[in-house]
């Protein structure tokens, strides 16, 4: 035989933003990874918004490239520097 649970009642919710994932930038510096030591990982961000990323660091820094003369490069929903001040552009912009 079924059991039937009582319905929960409806609550009311005064603040709905502590509902929705919170966008963040985590950075770091990474002592082993001497090319590109800098590095932003955003979340809480929708997948259009990381496109917008993509498309806007390819336009200011130019394509990911992996070979040495790379000022970025995309890895592991990273994005890792070789400047410092590059970095902070993105933080500046995309926080």
């Amino acid at each position: 035989m079924l059991k039937k649970r009582p319905m929960a009642q409806a609550r009311w919710v005064d603040d709905v933003d502590s509902f929705l994932p919170k966008k963040i930038i985590e950075t770091g510096y990474a002592n082993n990874q001497p090319k590109w030591p800098y590095w932003v990982q955003p979340l809480g961000y929708s997948p259009a918004e990381w496109w917008n990323m993509d498309q806007w660091i390819c336009e200011t820094m130019g394509e990911s490239d992996w070979s040495q003369n790379g000022r970025w490069v995309g890895s592991d929903r990273k994005y890792w520097f070789r400047d410092e001040r590059d970095r902070t552009m993105f933080i500046l912009k995309w926080s």
